[in-house]
C-alpha cells in the first residue's frame, strides 16, 4: 500500500482541538487509512484530509453537545443516527466519554466497522445497534405524530367539502380549492435508509437485546444522512422533553429548515436553527443545525 501522508499529521491543531482525545482519534485514523477506502467508509479522495473532512469535521459538534449537557449532572445520553464510519457518533464518544453514546446504524458491513473500532479504541461509553431511526421511536410519539397528521387531513377534507358545496352552489370551482390540490402533501415514506442488509439474519442489534437502549435521549446527532424533511420525523421523536437535535449539515442548511418547517412542527420540535461550527484554526467552517424539543 503506497504511503499517504495526511495534511494534518503531526499538527498541534490535533491536540488543541481533540485533548485527551488525540490518542484514540490517532487510532481511528489509522485504522480509517488502513482499511476505510477498501471497505468502502470512506472515498480514495478522503486519504489524505482525513483529519480534516472527517475526524475534525465531526469533532465540531462537541462543544454544542457539550454545552447542552452542561447543566445535567447525571450520565448524559446520546444517539448518534446513521453512524455510518462513526461520523460523529464515534469522534464524540471518545471526546466526551462521561456521556454514554448509542451509534445507530442499518447496514450490516458498516454496523461491523462501528463496532470494532469502538473494541479497538476501547470506547466503554459507547454501544452499536443495528437498527434504523424510526425503528426506535417510542410508540406513543408514533401515535401522536400519526394523529397530527389524522387531524390535518380531517380538517383539509372539511374544507374541501365546503368547497365542493360553494362549487354546486355558484357552478365554478374556488381558487382556494385549486391551491389545496396543488399544496396537498403527501407523506413521504421515511424508511429511505438503505435497508438492503437489514431484513433477514441476525443483526447487532438483535445480539444486543439484552442492553437497556433508552426510549429517549439527551441528545441526538447526524451528518449526511437526510434532508431535515425527513430527518425531523426520524430524529426529533428520538429526544425527550428539552432535548436537542444537533446535526452536521452543509451550506444549504437553512434552505433545508425552511422547506422542513411543518415536519418539524409536528415533532414537537422549536426554535430551529443554523450555527456556524468552528473546525480548527485556519479550516473551514462547518454548519450545524439545531432543533430543540418542546
Amino acid at each position: 500500500m503506497a504511503v499517504v501522508d495526511d495534511e494534518l499529521n503531526d499538527s498541534p491543531l490535533l491536540r488543541q482541538v481533540l485533548g485527551d482525545a488525540l490518542v484514540p482519534m490517532q487510532r481511528f485514523h489509522d485504522k480509517l487509512l488502513r482499511e476505510g477506502v477498501e471497505r468502502g467508509i470512506i472515498g480514495p479522495r478522503d486519504e489524505d484530509i482525513i483529519w480534516e473532512r472527517h475526524i475534525l469535521n465531526s469533532a465540531a459538534i462537541v462543544p454544542f453537545v457539550r454545552e447542552r449537557l452542561s447543566t445535567d449532572s447525571r450520565t448524559a445520553t446520546v444517539a448518534d443516527i446513521g453512524s455510518g464510519g462513526g461520523f460523529p457518533g464515534i469522534v464524540l464518544a471518545a471526546c466526551l466519554p462521561q456521556c454514554s453514546v448509542v451509534l445507530v446504524e442499518p447496514m450490516e458491513r458498516r454496523v461491523t466497522w462501528l463496532q470494532e473500532v469502538v473494541d479497538e479504541l476501547h470506547l466503554a461509553n459507547a454501544v452499536v445497534i443495528r437498527k434504523r431511526a424510526e425503528d426506535l421511536v417510542p410508540q406513543s410519539s408514533k401515535a401522536s405524530i400519526r394523529h397530527n397528521k389524522k387531524g390535518t387531513r380531517s380538517r383539509r377534507h372539511g374544507r374541501r367539502r365546503i368547497e365542493k358545496q360553494s362549487v354546486s352552489a355558484y357552478g365554478r370551482v374556488g381558487s382556494l380549492a385549486s391551491t389545496e390540490a396543488r399544496n396537498a402533501d403527501s407523506q413521504q415514506d421515511v424508511n429511505d435508509h438503505d435497508s438492503s442488509e437489514v431484513t433477514g439474519g441476525a443483526g447487532l442489534a438483535d445480539v444486543q437485546s439484552n442492553l437497556s437502549i433508552p426510549q429517549t435521549f439527551d441528545v441526538v446527532t447526524c451528518r449526511a444522512v437526510a434532508p431535515m424533511t425527513k430527518l425531523a420525523g426520524w430524529t426529533l421523536p428520538l429526544l425527550r422533553s428539552r432535548g436537542q437535535l444537533i446535526a452536521l449539515k452543509g451550506r444549504s442548511a437553512q434552505a433545508e429548515l425552511d422547506k422542513a418547517a411543518r415536519e418539524i412542527k409536528k415533532c414537537h420540535g422549536e426554535n430551529p436553527r443554523v450555527c456556524l461550527a468552528p473546525v480548527a484554526p485556519g479550516l473551514e467552517d462547518t454548519h450545524v443545525v439545531l432543533v430543540d424539543k418542546h
